[in-house]
């Protein structure tokens, strides 16, 4: 603003001062045209001269003006009319997120009237519609999206999304293998596709869509989608893939899909990714065992034991090892005290049954007591009242069964989706139909009445009496 004062009165200065200087030249200018004839003086004349050039300037401008008004004020209009336009789509955008259905709809409206975007303004208008619960209308955007080059993409995860929700299941599976198509390194395409072929239980086919979700290193945007849920798939799939070898489906079909060599990979691979995973563990053991090569078993049952203590590697470890029921309980033991600090307590009482199994009930009794009160679970106080029954000390006994009824549960295949448990492993919980979201833990979000499934505990209670 000063620098504009100063430039003003700078130019006021040199104009007086040329008007003064003209002012005071001498001389006149005549003028003659037909009969007229026009004196004036020089000075004036050159005045007169300088405003008629502002006047042909500012003529000039005027017609221009004139002339692209009408292009300006289009331009204006068109320019006001994005704005708007860009605005409906934001908030019909933030509309969705906030689960809106109404006021996402009403934005997308504007949106499709103000702007000439029809990939943006139709992935809002499927996004409202799907929100609103307008499915059909949902799938004639998508369907529009993916006629074009940049949304084909976008478009296919919908319509695969809308036909999953539909339970179409055949016609998501193609969208979802055509999104991973134009994009194979998509981790949201490859987890759906995953999914879908897991639900129709074509394992080798879900595979390689694992792999793709794996390289990615990203989440997919479930919550449940973690490094440690894309563990328990690959660990799903190698078992899946091997067990019907395994479990003597010797038939056509299943021999032109795995061989033998095959069967025994894919079972190492599930316990090379999680050593934790006893099924797998079990059913290479008796594959070895079966074929006569018991060092082999007892490496793998070993190793399983020391990942997560079972009852069933101590079954057949006494077939691996091959020695006499002293022997056995000795090494049992030994490699219970091996167990790592997390698993020590379970280990410890499993050695303890097996050492009352072979009837040294000192020696499980020193295991017991040796197990800290606090880390005792129902399995390791109903032991205890079992040893007390044969020692005929029915006051110990009750105190033990009372203690087992607010001891530490045991482990149990829990769905870390819906914490459901089961007493078996399945591909897919029973509850929620998650893939691969059981994992063998001690129960979590539940009070210990509100087990869901407790018939481990109640099989052991009936064994324990029949052998009483």
């Amino acid at each position: 603003m000063l620098f504009r004062l100063i430039w003003l009165v700078v130019f006021l200065v040199l104009a007086a001062a040329s008007a003064n200087w003209l002012m005071g030249q001498p001389g006149r200018m005549q003028l003659e045209w037909l009969d007229w004839r026009i004196e004036i003086r020089t000075s004036l004349a050159v005045v007169l001269l300088i405003m008629l050039c502002f006047l042909l300037i500012f003529a000039d401008r005027l017609w221009r003006r004139l002339v692209t008004l009408p292009g300006w004020l289009g331009r204006n209009m068109r320019r006001r009319r994005g704005a708007a336009g860009h605005k409906a789509l934001t908030l019909g955008l933030m509309a969705v997120s906030a689960g809106e259905a109404s006021e996402a709809k009403r934005q997308a409206m504007w949106a499709q009237r103000l702007l000439d975007a029809p990939q943006l303004t139709d992935l809002l208008s499927a996004q409202a519609a799907h929100l609103a619960g307008d499915n059909r209308a949902a799938g004639r955007y998508f369907q529009s999206l993916t006629k074009a080059q940049d949304t084909a993409f976008l478009g296919h995860i919908g319509l695969a999304r809308l036909a999953h929700e539909g339970n179409r299941l055949d016609e998501a599976l193609a969208a979802a293998r055509r999104a991973l198509s134009l994009k194979p390194k998509s981790a949201m395409a490859a987890a759906q596709v995953l999914h879908l072929e897991a639900a129709r239980g074509n394992w080798s086919d879900a595979a390689p869509a694992l792999e793709v979700m794996i390289a990615a290193k990203n989440r997919t945007g479930p919550q449940n989608d973690t490094p440690r849920a894309r563990s328990r798939q690959k660990v799903a799939l190698a078992y899946l893939q091997a067990r019907p070898f395994f479990d003597g489906d010797h038939n056509e079909q299943t021999l032109n899909r795995i061989s033998e060599k095959e069967a025994v990979r894919q079972l190492r691979l599930a316990l090379a990714t999680d050593p934790g995973f006893w099924p797998a563990a079990i059913l290479l053991a008796d594959f070895y065992l079966r074929k006569g090569q018991r060092r082999r078993a007892a490496k793998i049952l070993e190793t399983g034991f020391s990942a997560v203590p079972h009852a069933l590697f101590s079954d057949r470890l006494k077939q691996a090892w091959k020695v006499n029921e002293g022997a056995f309980v000795a090494k049992f033991i030994k490699l219970a005290s091996s167990t790592g600090h997390a698993h020590a307590a379970e280990a410890e009482t499993l050695a303890a049954d097996a050492a009352l199994a072979a009837g040294l009930e000192g020696e499980a009794r020193r295991l017991l007591d040796g197990i800290a009160q606090a880390k005792r679970d129902v399995v390791t106080w109903q032991l205890i009242a079992h040893l007390a029954e044969i020692g005929e000390n029915s006051t110990e006994a009750a105190m033990a069964l009372r203690a087992a009824g607010g001891a530490i549960r045991p482990r149990g295949w829990q769905c870390q989706t819906c914490h459901v448990m089961s007493a078996e492993w399945h591909s897919h919980c029973l509850s929620c139909e998650g893939f691969a979201t059981l994992e063998w833990q001690r129960p979590d979000h539940l009070t210990p009445l509100g087990l869901a499934d407790d018939r481990a505990v109640e099989n052991l209670t009936k064994g324990k009496a029949a052998d009483d």
